[in-house]
């Protein structure tokens, strides 16, 4: 039992260190940046505002991840697929947004995002996880990286 107290006092420590101070355990102001860049990004998506949408690309390019591919797309190709290839959703909707501050000037975000392709009524949404990470460029927050994959139905699990 002695051991065992002894253990318990040497750990309290090395948990109260782990625990954020106050000051940190605050969100970092690229956090609510992000939300912002986000939430605008969604309506953009909804809206299908194809300019806007390719406005919020890093101009260096972007990574594109998905099932078996990672590709550093220009940002004229990615401007190019929103103007001619790209169809927006009859309606769109973010899941569970997380944010994790990854320095002053960029940020990762994770989630999903629910994707009518037609009216609500008439379909159920597709559903996608969603990992972006988001750097500030020219004092703008830009999207450097995109990982969008499908859910897998229950049907085909």
């Amino acid at each position: 039992m002695r051991h065992f107290a002894l253990l318990a006092l040497a750990l309290v420590p090395a948990a109260a260190a782990a625990q954020p101070p106050a000051a940190a355990a605050a969100e970092a102001p690229i956090v609510a940046e992000a939300r912002e860049f986000m939430k605008r990004y969604g309506d953009d998506l909804w809206q299908g505002n194809r300019t806007a949408i390719a406005e919020r690309y890093d101009r260096t390019g972007a990574w594109h991840v998905g099932p078996g591919r990672a590709e550093l797309e220009t940002w004229d190709k990615i401007a190019l697929r929103y103007r001619r290839r790209w169809a927006p959703p009859a309606s769109f909707e973010w899941r569970n947004l997380a944010y994790e501050p990854l320095g002053p000037d960029s940020v990762l975000v994770v989630g999903g995002f629910l994707w009518w392709p037609q009216k609500k009524a008439e379909q159920a949404p597709l559903e996608y996880s969603y990992t972006g990470l988001l750097v500030r460029r020219d004092g703008q927050l830009r999207i450097r990286l995109e990982n969008e994959a499908a859910a897998i139905p229950p049907s085909r699990r």
